[in-house]
């Protein structure tokens, strides 16, 4: 039961482009003005309409300035052919091409003053938050930048302890991952249609179906 008084932090999986599962689920999430809303990342390529999900997501941040917006490794490479004022070139990661082709090459400008405003990582009294995760055996300040927005295989097998759970999407999942040390919510979007959000620190599942 979320308590009355405790702030929560709901914590949403990749979109991949998917604007109508995000505006689905954000109706279906109890969140309240003091709440955080956190965004995993990988907003970009591959589904529905990756420029309507920026602009879904800046919309959003103006009626609820509590939202942290995390970079995944899609944004990583989008930002490499941005010259801070337009994109110059298709990045060579999966979906790009059909995003680029949907705007004529001319992505807005908008879409790459949001990706260079994102964040690697966010922390508060409930978890980590990172795209796709934390090298084991060391702190998570001494995690690579390269490691957060890309990974490494033996993250998901890992049982090292943190000293809180680490909160991730990048790595798909048939049903959300729930283990003492890491929560995955990323459960393609946009192949399964099932959008997936986490509050915390209850760990209640929240999601949206196409």
């Amino acid at each position: 039961m979320q308590s009355a008084i405790e702030t929560v932090t709901y914590a949403i999986g990749d979109l991949h482009g998917e604007v109508t599962l995000l505006r689905k689920l954000l109706t279906t999430l109890p969140y309240r003005p003091e709440d955080t809303i956190v965004f995993l990342g990988d907003y970009m390529d591959r589904g529905e309409d990756s420029v309507a999900v920026i602009q879904e997501l800046i919309a959003l941040s103006r009626k609820h300035p509590k939202c942290v917006f995390l970079r995944g490794n899609h944004e990583d490479s989008w930002l490499e052919a941005w010259d801070g004022g337009e994109f110059t070139y298709v990045p060579e990661i999966d979906g790009a091409q059909e995003v680029w082709d949907d705007c004529n090459g001319h992505v807005p400008y908008a879409v790459g003053f949001f990706l260079e405003a994102t964040l690697i990582e966010y922390e508060d009294e409930h978890a980590y938050y990172i795209h796709a995760g934390a090298k084991p055996g060391e702190p998570v300040w001494r995690t690579s930048e390269l490691i957060k927005l890309w990974g490494t295989e033996d993250f998901l097998d890992s049982t090292y302890d943190w000293g809180k759970p680490i909160v991730f999407g990048h790595w798909k999942f048939d049903q959300p991952l729930l283990e003492d040390n890491k929560i995955g919510v990323d459960t393609g979007a946009h192949e399964t249609g099932i959008l997936t959000a986490v509050r915390m620190p209850d760990r209640q599942i929240f999601q949206a179906r196409r």
